[in-house]
């Protein structure tokens, strides 16, 4: 078992060291990018970006961090409340589902995605993400990714033929969480 942890804790320190040199410098898309595989993944290992985005803010701390798989059924959806105080990231896995929300969003399409995951990538050659005005309809297909913020009306549904598979990582603060009413 405590071979396990030390694997664990290795695997949570790696991934957090890409990430800390993903941060460094400028705000700008190229150099916040993620690293290549080849900088960070020990022998034997694989390392595939699925999502990201930016957040401008995020919730108070303490917070709760969850990882959801949702399957949609083909006309199934719902609303998204403006009242939610959590931050989420999207990532399509199979299917398509169409989005509409009140803020402005940036999707990240699956070619961007998939270069960061090709051991010497060319950041040059890198599709920046697709930027979304606030209001407007858009649809996300498998290897998409997209960061919705805090507190955004809209909704989201499944208006395909087939399911449509999603991970959905969550950061909600547990004082706001708390604080807002039941429906």
């Amino acid at each position: 078992m405590r071979r396990f942890s030390i694997l664990v804790s290795l695997l949570v320190g790696v991934l957090i060291g890409a990430v800390m040199v993903g941060q460094v410098g400028s705000n700008t898309f190229a150099q916040v990018a993620t690293p290549s595989t080849e900088e960070f993944a020990p022998e034997g290992l694989t390392f595939a970006v699925l999502g990201f985005g930016t957040a401008d803010q995020l919730p108070a701390t303490p917070a709760d961090f969850v990882l959801a798989r949702v399957t949609f059924d083909p006309g199934a959806g719902f609303p998204i409340e403006a009242s939610d105080p959590s931050v989420t990231l999207v990532s399509v896995e199979s299917g398509t589902l169409t989005f509409q929300v009140e803020a402005a969003i940036s999707v990240t399409r699956a070619a961007t995605i998939a270069a960061f995951s090709t051991p010497g990538f060319d950041e040059s050659a890198v599709p920046a993400p697709e930027e979304i005005a606030a209001g407007t309809e858009f649809t996300m297909t498998a290897g998409d990714s997209a960061f919705f913020p805090a507190n955004i009306a809209g909704e989201v549904r499944n208006d395909g033929q087939e399911p449509a598979v999603v991970l959905i990582a969550i950061i909600e603060s547990l004082a706001a969480a708390a604080a807002t009413p039941a429906a």
